[in-house]
């Protein structure tokens, strides 16, 4: 079975044009999205109503709980200093996003934030599978958690 992941779109549709006519070449079985949907880019609603359209499964990433959840962003920015100088720019786009999105829903289910292996392992391990995949720090990786397979998508963007 192929499996496709699809992370980190924050609203660009030039990239998720790109990323679709990719999937549509190679074909996966299953597509996921990791995360990060809407905030930041200039289509943050179309591309939740696309992803949901596409009826994707997949989880809620931290721009993602700031659209229905404000309060996260002032947590999040809380537990994350260094975006103080950053943190009225990142309130503004999350507020005129909110209100481009309405009461349009955000299709997921969970945040996947950046962890250490000892947090993944008590956050995947009781799963009991053998592969897991997040979303979320815009960096790819694979790593070998315990004998899992856990792997990091990276994000939808072009250079």
């Amino acid at each position: 079975m192929r499996i496709a992941i699809v992370s980190d779109i924050h609203g660009n549709q030039t990239a998720f044009e790109a990323v679709l006519a990719d999937l549509r070449g190679n074909s996966p079985d299953l597509i996921f999205h990791g995360s990060d949907l809407a905030a930041s880019g200039a289509s943050p609603v179309e591309i939740v109503d696309q992803v949901r359209d596409l009826g994707w499964p997949g989880v809620v990433g931290n721009t993602d709980e700031m659209l229905f959840r404000p309060e996260s962003l002032r947590e999040f920015i809380r537990q994350s200093p260094q975006l103080g100088s950053l943190s009225a720019a990142i309130e503004e786009i999350a507020v005129v996003t909110r209100e481009a999105r309405g009461k349009s829903d955000l299709p997921g289910c969970v945040a996947c934030p950046e962890t250490s292996d000892a947090e993944l392992q008590s956050v995947y391990a009781p799963l009991g599978q053998p592969i897991a995949v997040n979303g979320h720090i815009h960096r790819p990786y694979i790593r070998n958690v315990s004998g899992m397979i856990v792997a990091s998508t990276g994000r939808a963007s072009l250079s």
